[in-house]
């Protein structure tokens, strides 16, 4: 069951990152229950102390039994830890994750070339439960940890940080935020552009669409088509075949977009519909034309998808799903709402 005095462990370490904007919307909500806090005591030596068993971990290659042994006779009280990582960084975990105790982790980017790092953390740390967002990852990784609890939790937003603007005043016309992809780009870009359009997307790689936060979130606010397309499709060597809905659908539904681009089979799966616009292969540049001529027609699609963010797509939603799982009262599947 969910503990009393579970420790969220909040501290992130490195330069900021456009994704760690993800995991605070999701650790504010999950701190939110009572029954979570985050860990304060002794606060510079847990951050000085898991530098240290980060670099003895990855240089040393220390044995991680022993070193739990070893942390099991020093602080024999057991503890609760949650936490949430973007990516299959385990330096966030340290040192807290060597203390005997119940032990969870919600995982973004569980991609495929990962899998055998955290197959080999989740049992040299005796992980008891493993989220992430893909269901694929929650598949495939089942078989590899038979003695830890893996289940898919689809990521979420924080209706509270996002916001839209009117129809008739929404100034953008389409929107590509991060990767791309670039055939799709190339087939519409010209057409866009000799059209009067305003199309909105990275000029460089890794250069952002927009400098800060406040202004993602307006520019969000401000877009009519919102580009969503899934790893598998835009970086496949990263991804391999994992098709993933990311929270860029969300945030895009959140904003009042149109979202055009391809839905993921698990999104279709939890939303019970398709909300996604797909892409016309066979003509993209007379569909996105269209799309923006016709788009006040698209005006009840768009409002039945904020609805259904809002009612269902939160990461309160999602917490509420993990705190179950933790009670011993799970519904193993995400299933779509009625």
């Amino acid at each position: 069951m969910l503990p009393a005095a579970t420790k969220l462990i909040t501290a992130h370490f490195g330069k900021s990152h456009v994704s760690l904007d993800t995991v605070r919307e999701a650790e504010t909500i999950f701190l939110e229950d009572p029954l979570v806090f985050e860990p304060s005591f002794f606060n510079e030596f847990f951050t000085l102390s898991s530098y240290c068993f980060w670099c003895i971990e990855a240089k040393l290659g220390l044995n991680a039994n022993l070193s739990a042994t070893i942390f099991k006779y020093l602080f024999p009280k057991r503890g609760h830890f949650f936490t949430i990582l973007m990516g299959a960084n385990f330096r966030k975990c340290f040192p807290w994750y060597q203390f005997p105790g119940l032990k969870c982790i919600y995982l973004f980017d569980a991609w495929p070339d990962f899998h055998t790092r955290i197959a080999r953390f989740a049992t040299a740390f005796h992980i008891d439960f493993l989220f992430v967002s893909s269901s694929q990852a929650a598949e495939t990784l089942k078989v590899k940890l038979p003695k830890t609890r893996c289940y898919w939790i689809p990521e979420g937003v924080d209706s509270s940080h996002y916001t839209f603007k009117a129809y008739e005043n929404k100034d953008i016309d389409v929107l590509a935020l991060g990767r791309r992809d670039e055939h799709y780009h190339g087939q519409i870009v010209n057409t866009l552009q000799s059209g009067g359009k305003i199309y909105l997307f990275e000029k460089e790689k890794g250069q952002l669409v927009f400098d800060t936060r406040d202004e993602f979130v307006t520019g969000l606010a401000r877009t009519k088509l919102s580009i969503c397309i899934p790893s598998n499709r835009t970086h496949p060597e990263r991804s391999g075949n994992f098709e993933t809905m990311t929270v860029r659908y969300l945030q895009s539904m959140a904003s009042k977009c149109l979202i055009v681009g391809h839905a993921p089979a698990e999104m279709i799966q939890i939303f019970g519909y398709n909300p996604v616009i797909e892409i016309d292969s066979d003509n993209p540049e007379k569909q996105i034309l269209n799309l923006l001529e016709n788009y006040k027609s698209y005006i009840p699609f768009i409002e039945k998808n904020y609805t259904e963010v809002m009612a269902n797509h939160t990461w309160q939603n999602r917490w509420n799903q993990i705190s179950a799982i933790l009670k011993g009262n799970q519904n193993p599947e995400p299933t779509a709402s009625a």
